[in-house]
């Protein structure tokens, strides 16, 4: 399979629905590009409420009915687990190529997602037969008893961003399902090619019942269906600041209250102190930004340089841009691909322009479209630009990073900092420990690098404050979120 010859292993047009592909219930359709030329290469369903309601009332009954949770002991979900990221592996040079011509993403990023993807799968597994409470003592010779008991919250439904398609449904539904909860998928509707094929995987394994696992498809409208439906008992979201304070009010003002996990936006600031290596410094600040074109929520995009070193940072850092290979995301030359679709390379371009003529930055380099065709843009560095600029404080999401005026004290860039509507990560590079240690202890940031930027693993907790949103993906506070405690009191002397 490649991007000239490009085919699906599945049919697109059908959704999946209590372990079958079933057509949707409307007729509306919706294109699905290439960023890399803007060509369609396929036309999926948009689910209806209707859909939306057939997927949610099927996994509640998997939930509460069927065997997942009821019959199904912790070692066997564990198994299933495995016996899905085997499945995985087994076809992952397709995944690669649909994930690299649907995203845009180079081949040489997505072989990096899988290898995440298919350790997640493994990784949770590991915590499904391993869900414990406690006893809790009473008072020498009472007749109580009192223990917990950890249970699965229910039915999730799940709303996914577009940037890391295949990867971020592994972040949610791997964690999820070790925990014994059942699943309504919608992924991004730029990006639901590799979603497909994961449910036409998970089936070909014959190890899930069916309503376990469910993919509806659509924008605003599925997913608006999915976050009201009073048979979920969590909405876990990835996506904008806006459309995830709409998640939370509608999951506290529909019929029952329901829990909710958001993982929002960012306008993640970086450090340069003094005393660093300045061209490894440079390469790593670039990398922090520009990594999948900058559709990162934590994206390095607000770089803060010590004065001394400055005026030497700047061409380095601009060498480290200039340096990076645009080109078809199947090369394997390729660095960095195009934006997502035209609203996103319209957003970025409009936000250009206001740094070059509101906010009065200086471009260091970039500025322009990339290879005249797709979705492309040139890395962009401004340079001498106000903390409180736009292009600064707004998150972009595009391949664009605003270097601070330059800064004296540490503390000052702390105390700005601490004020941003923000809170999903940050990066320091020193050498000096105490900066390091001052800056981890007063920056209020989910994730902090110290000279690196942007690793990730299935291991540690990833999340923010304030509007980037709450709730933990990864780690075992992410399988501990799907998970709810009950306390058992018995009187034993009856």
């Amino acid at each position: 399979m490649s991007s000239n010859t490009f085919s699906l292993p599945f049919d697109e047009k059908l959704i999946y629905i209590n372990g079958k592909w079933v057509q949707p219930a409307g007729q509306v359709s919706a294109k699905v590009e290439n960023p890399d030329t803007a060509s369609v290469i396929a036309v999926v369903p948009e689910c209806s409420a209707d859909d939306v309601d057939q997927a949610v009332k099927a996994a509640h009954a998997a939930f509460h009915d069927g065997p997942w949770i009821n019959e199904y002991s912790g070692a066997q979900r564990r198994d299933a687990m495995l016996a899905l990221a085997d499945e995985i592996e087994q076809h992952r040079s397709e995944i690669e190529v649909i994930e690299s011509i649907n995203t845009g993403k180079p081949i040489g990023d997505v072989r990096g997602e899988l290898d995440d993807t298919i350790d997640l799968f493994r990784h949770f597994a590991g915590y499904a037969d391993k869900v414990q409470g406690r006893h809790i003592s009473s008072q020498a010779n009472s007749t109580t008893e009192a223990y917990t008991v950890k249970v699965p919250i229910g039915v999730v439904g799940f709303i996914n961003a577009f940037n890391y398609p295949i990867c971020l449904l592994a972040w949610k539904v791997a964690p999820a399902l070790a925990a014994g909860c059942t699943i309504v998928f919608k992924p991004g509707p730029q990006t639901p090619l590799t979603t497909q094929y994961f449910a036409h995987l998970m089936d070909k394994t014959g190890k899930f019942p069916p309503g376990v696992f469910n993919v509806v498809l659509g924008g605003i409208a599925a997913g608006q269906a999915l976050v009201d439906h009073d048979l979920t008992d969590k909405i876990g979201f990835t996506g904008s600041v806006a459309t995830g304070k709409q998640v939370v009010r509608s999951t506290a003002s529909s019929k029952f209250i329901r829990s909710a996990s958001v993982e929002l936006g960012g306008k993640s600031p970086g450090v340069v102190m003094p005393d660093v290596d300045l061209d490894k410094t440079a390469k790593l600040v670039v990398s922090g930004c520009m990594s999948n074109a900058g559709m990162n929520c934590n994206a390095l995009t607000r770089l803060w340089v010590h004065r001394s070193i400055y005026n030497d940072f700047l061409p380095r850092l601009k060498a480290a841009a200039e340096s990076l290979v645009l080109g078809t995301p199947q090369d394997d030359a390729t660095e960095m691909g195009p934006l997502i679709d035209e609203r996103q390379y319209k957003r970025v371009l409009e936000y250009i322009r206001i740094g070059k003529e509101e906010d009065k930055a200086e471009v260091l380099t970039g500025g322009s479209p990339g290879l005249g065709r797709g979705y492309w843009i040139q890395p962009t560095l401004f340079y001498n630009v106000s903390p409180k600029a736009r292009i600064a404080t707004e998150e972009i999401f595009g391949p664009v990073l605003s270097v601070l005026e330059p800064f004296d004290s540490l503390d000052d860039v702390i105390e700005i900092e601490r004020k941003s509507e923000f809170g999903l990560a940050a990066g320091i590079f020193s050498h000096d420990h105490q900066s390091i240690a001052k800056f981890t202890r007063k920056m209020r940031s989910g994730t902090i690098w110290v000279n690196t930027y942007n690793g990730l693993f299935s291991y540690l907790p990833f999340g923010g404050f304030r509007n980037s949103g709450f709730g933990r993906e990864l780690g075992y506070e992410s399988f501990d979120g799907y998970l709810v405690t009950k306390t058992i009191i018995d009187d034993i002397s009856v």
